[in-house]
């Protein structure tokens, strides 16, 4: 995975989160002394189940104090999935953080980019060219998720399914080191 932590703090800090965390209002004032509780991530169908929503733990996902206060305090406790021995991990957490009244967040930008990206840029803009409707991508993602460089935010949070000499490529074209020679 990898993680652009400037656009994450960002993300966090916009008036969108922080007014969604303040029960959709208004901005916070720092006299708050109530938390809605925050799912944030790239929302998946439970394969292709719209009654069932879960953030992917691949691009990874952010709970605010607030969800994680709900997750340690009730959800994990009253769990009937705690003890579940699975790989998903993320399906696992949302069976129980839901029962609490605790949903994944819808985190698409204005335009409709993703900000937490299950895949690389590179999925998106070759194999996704040519994904068919029985493709277990196209299967577990909610019909508002865009394909080729539309699928991307501007201010991208996170990217899963990255090999590392990508990552080296990204970093160096993101921070201005492109003139260096990028050896895997």
């Amino acid at each position: 995975m990898y993680v652009l932590v400037e656009n994450l703090r960002l993300y966090l800090e916009s008036e969108e989160v922080q007014i969604a965390a303040n029960g959709g209002f208004t901005f916070p004032n720092g006299n708050e002394t109530h938390q809605v509780p925050l799912f944030l991530g790239q929302r998946f169908l439970n394969n292709g189940d719209y009654d069932f929503l879960y953030n992917s733990g691949g691009p990874g996902y952010v709970l605010n104090k607030a969800a994680l206060k709900v997750l340690v305090t009730s959800a994990l406790p009253n769990c009937q999935y705690r003890h579940m021995r699975t790989p998903s991990e993320d399906v696992a957490i949302s069976k129980c953080l839901q029962p609490s009244g605790v949903f994944p967040f819808y985190t698409l930008d204005e335009d409709g980019g993703q900000r937490f990206n299950h895949f690389s840029p590179q999925f998106y803009l070759t194999e996704a060219l040519d994904l068919e409707d029985d493709h277990w991508i196209t299967r577990w993602t909610t019909k508002d998720s865009k394909n080729n460089m539309d699928h991307f935010s501007n201010y991208s949070v996170s990217f899963h399914y990255i090999e590392p000499t990508v990552m080296k490529q990204m970093h160096a074209i993101l921070y201005g080191y492109c003139n260096s020679v990028i050896r895997t």
